[in-house]
């Protein structure tokens, strides 16, 4: 065999082996491949086409109505008190809730003795269902038998109305969160903490750096890009928050804690508008990807 036919050999083996199709890869990924776009795509492309109709469940998708839906929620001043409030719910979420995994990473990524002990104990809040942890702070919040006004009145203070004052309401729905908000968050947040070389905080000790200056300069810029991803998940989740609202307030007082999705609940299953509730379903989906587009472009000037 001569010089040119191996080679010829050569680049059409490099060539099979280019193309050849790894089969038992995307077997393993085929049944989540399938379950996400049945539950996700198919249901997005479903709300889309049934938000053009003025649906009729007997005889579906009933009149197609094209934007009209989309026209009749935007006039009407209930959706942009509910969209005012969903802000700020988020704004509030973000000020007493987004911040406390970082930080109990961070003292867990300090504690030496008994660390895997604590890193389970931050999983107990996820453990607990969530209806029954709020049925709780509902109960503990009740004016005349709760025992947040029972507590405060042995100071000297209160009564408060929590759920039922206008003015506290959101703050008394987002508090529960921030002593709920470990879980995974957490040990994603330690992980990457850990993943940051010893030499550099070894480094910054030498040179004097304090402990403020070891968390600014070398914790926080090596974790940016877990805390961006948190940030993005943090964000649908709140914006597109119901149960708590819901089992707390169902919208109360006077739609003080009207949120969109309580909206999109009521449009669809005490309405039964089907249309409208798809409306504004696909309303805050492109909502939520405008700001998560927005934060990926931020992210990528800030590196």
């Amino acid at each position: 065999m001569n010089s040119e036919t191996g080679a010829v050999v050569r680049t059409t083996s490099l060539r099979t082996r280019k193309f050849k199709i790894r089969w038992t890869p995307i077997l393993f990924l085929l049944p989540s491949i399938i379950v996400f776009l049945l539950f996700k795509y198919y249901m997005i492309f479903s709300a889309i086409h049934i938000s053009l109709h003025n649906y009729d469940i007997v005889n579906p998708p009933g009149k197609f109505v094209g934007l009209e839906n989309y026209f009749l929620f935007l006039k009407t001043k209930t959706f942009w008190l509910a969209l005012k409030n969903t802000f700020i719910m988020f704004f509030l979420s973000v000020a007493i809730v987004f911040w406390v995994p970082i930080v109990q990473a961070i003292f867990l990524s300090g504690i030496k003795r008994a660390n895997a002990v604590y890193r389970v104990l931050y999983q107990i809040p996820a453990i607990l269902p969530l209806v029954a942890g709020l049925l709780l702070w509902k109960w503990m919040y009740n004016p005349d038998r709760g025992l947040f006004n029972y507590l405060l009145g042995k100071v000297g203070l209160g009564p408060y109305g929590w759920l039922n004052d206008m003015a506290m309401t959101k703050f008394a729905i987002v508090l529960p969160g921030f002593f709920s908000s470990g879980g995974v968050g957490v040990l994603l947040y330690y992980a990457a903490i850990k993943s940051i070389p010893s030499d550099l905080f070894e480094s910054a000790k030498i040179d004097g750096c304090g402990p403020w200056k070891r968390l600014y300069y070398i914790v926080l810029p090596n974790i940016r890009f877990v805390i961006f991803i948190q940030f993005i998940t943090f964000l649908s989740g709140v914006l597109l928050a119901f149960d708590n609202i819901f089992i707390m307030t169902q919208g109360g007082p006077a739609d003080a804690s009207l949120v969109v999705s309580l909206l999109i609940q009521r449009s669809a299953f005490e309405q039964y508008n089907f249309g409208m509730s798809a409306a504004l379903s696909f309303f805050m989906f492109i909502i939520i990807a405008i700001i998560t587009v927005i934060q990926f472009k931020l992210q990528k000037e800030g590196d």
